[in-house]
């Protein structure tokens, strides 16, 4: 799942002329993100200085759930019964993709605005009990 389609990534503006020579790191990888025109729409803040961009500014997809359960009652005398069960969780076996992670809501990750994981399968749960 792609959160933000037709964003790129691209090395962060303001670190653009720093090079070995000038006695700094040269591998230097913040990036920054641009729209598909090219204006800047996510960049790092300066060093020693804190982003305005707030803390959980995305949340995950939502989720679809459909549970259900089906239950037979065998009355065997006046006080006792003995009961079947199953439930179902996810009855129509739909993907949730997973909530964001640090690594893909860094703007400086390859795998930025992009969920690569999902859960909940259907499962089935039996059960028998007496009751008295």
């Amino acid at each position: 799942m792609i959160y933000f389609p037709g964003i790129q990534q691209i090395p962060d503006p303001s670190v653009a002329g720093v090079t070995s020579s000038n006695g700094l790191n040269g591998q230097f990888s913040n990036k920054a993100i641009t729209d598909s025109q090219g204006k800047l729409l996510l960049v790092n803040p300066v060093p020693g200085k804190n982003g305005t961009l707030g803390l959980k500014w995305v949340e995950g997809p939502p989720a679809v759930g459909f549970n259900a359960n089906l239950i037979k009652r065998v009355r065997m005398t006046e006080t006792k019964e003995f009961e079947f069960r199953m439930d179902v969780v996810n009855v129509l076996n739909h993907p949730n993709f997973s909530v964001p992670t640090p690594a893909n809501l860094s703007i400086n990750s390859t795998s930025f605005g992009r969920i690569t994981t999902a859960g909940g399968n259907r499962r089935f749960t039996i059960g028998a009990r007496l009751n008295f």
